[in-house]
């Protein structure tokens, strides 16, 4: 009973194996774009691990409005899912983690800042929470470099998704713990040198407000 309350869990979470190749999300295209296209072309099932790390994540999640978006470049539509708008003017974005942050992850900068552009909003909050209630809250403002790097990544990601190419290694701190890693680094021993981090300079200003150098 247990296995199938999870694996129902699990089908509803953020899985974007129906869109076509021209139809990207955003999650997909602000994450490794390897991953993204594994899980759509050739997914591994979820561990029981997993599929209660979701659980929780999505019992968090299914608490916000969960407002959808999507904003059109091209022949690209790139999709987008708001936790919530506050008082209509502010994006949040919320992410569970077990470990606060002292700096945003450069790929939930990437995606607030898609959903500034799809909303039409200047403004976005960050916030990470812990299992335990901690937070930790982020102000960022709206960025036409980041926009653009993540329409960038959505092109290349829909591209290859469209010739059933693979897309580069991109080297991350959660590569050890990603369920691909076998796929990624049993051949391939050099990596790209290529990551989010060192795309853009964040920097962290008074009041824990994120911008970058645009």
């Amino acid at each position: 009973m247990i296995e199938k309350i999870l694996d129902n869990v699990c089908d509803q979470s953020e899985n974007f194996s129906s869109y076509d190749a021209q139809r990207v999300h955003a999650i997909e295209a602000a994450r490794c774009t390897r991953l993204s296209y594994f899980e759509r072309k050739d997914p591994i099932l979820a561990d029981s691990v997993e599929k209660i790390s979701i659980l929780l994540k999505q019992g968090v999640k299914h608490s916000f409005k969960n407002v959808h978006s999507e904003y059109k470049v091209d022949d690209l539509t790139l999709g987008v899912t708001a936790d919530l708008i506050l008082n209509n003017e502010f994006i949040v974005k919320v992410e569970v983690v077990s470990i606060l942050p002292e700096m945003p992850h450069p790929r939930d900068l990437l995606y607030i800042n898609a959903c500034l552009f799809a909303f039409k909003k200047l403004e976005g909050i960050l916030v990470y929470i812990t299992y335990e209630g901690k937070f930790e809250e982020f102000s960022v403002t709206k960025s036409n470099r980041m926009f653009e790097e993540i329409i960038r990544r959505a092109k290349v990601l829909s591209t290859l998704l469209t010739e059933c190419k693979l897309p580069i290694v991109e080297p991350s701190e959660i590569c050890l713990t990603c369920k691909y890693y076998g796929r990624c680094y049993n051949r391939e021993k050099k990596g790209s040198s290529y990551s989010l981090e060192n795309l853009f300079a964040f920097r962290k200003k008074d009041g824990n407000h994120i911008t970058s150098k645009c």
